[in-house]
């Protein structure tokens, strides 16, 4: 009887589409090992999407560089977009839930010019709980949720990279040997 319950789980879970946070299906996964290498321009150096993005350097295998080569890609950043809206409204007619909409313009280019279309948008939208009586952990949490916002749209910009440079950098020759 278990076997069957384990196995309706699994199949029910494999027909609505849900998959693992951060897998990569078929052709995704040969660019995701690809190393790449990359210039970043941005508008802010120093901001807190800057900072994640960073952070999600390595888990692509994306090397940071600082000037492009025949090789590299050059990702150019605008400004962060953040626009935070009512998304839903108590009993009391006050602000009970919020939704928070992040999104950055980008360019991707290699030296022969730009291969995404100008002000390609990545765009991330999550809606948070808001307790009027407790203003305190309500703005805790919002913050929480900017952070993993901005390490999503992060990722997202990398991923949407790192499959562009599978399509448009000549493949490496193989190291020459030596007999």
């Amino acid at each position: 009887m278990k076997k069957i319950i384990v196995s309706l789980l699994v199949l029910t879970l494999t027909a609505c589409g849900w998959h693992l946070r951060g897998s990569t299906a078929g052709g995704d996964k040969l660019a995701m090992t690809t190393p790449l290498d990359l210039v970043i321009d941005a508008e802010d150096n120093h901001s807190p999407l800057m900072d994640a993005l960073r952070q999600s350097l390595n888990s692509f295998n994306i090397n940071e560089v600082n000037s492009a080569t025949a090789n590299s890609l050059t990702l150019t950043l605008g400004a962060e977009i953040m626009d935070k809206r009512t998304a839903g409204v108590g009993s009391d007619a006050l602000t009970s839930a919020y939704e928070i909409i992040l999104s950055m313009d980008y360019v991707v280019s290699n030296t022969e010019g730009v291969i995404t279309p100008l002000n390609t948008r990545a765009r991330i939208s999550r809606t948070y709980n808001y307790d009027v009586n407790n203003a305190n952990s309500a703005a805790q949490e919002e913050k929480l949720v900017l952070q993993e916002m901005r390490s999503e749209l992060a990722q997202t910009i990398l991923r949407r990279t790192k499959t562009l440079s599978v399509k448009t950098l000549p493949a490496k020759a193989p190291a020459a040997d030596a007999n």
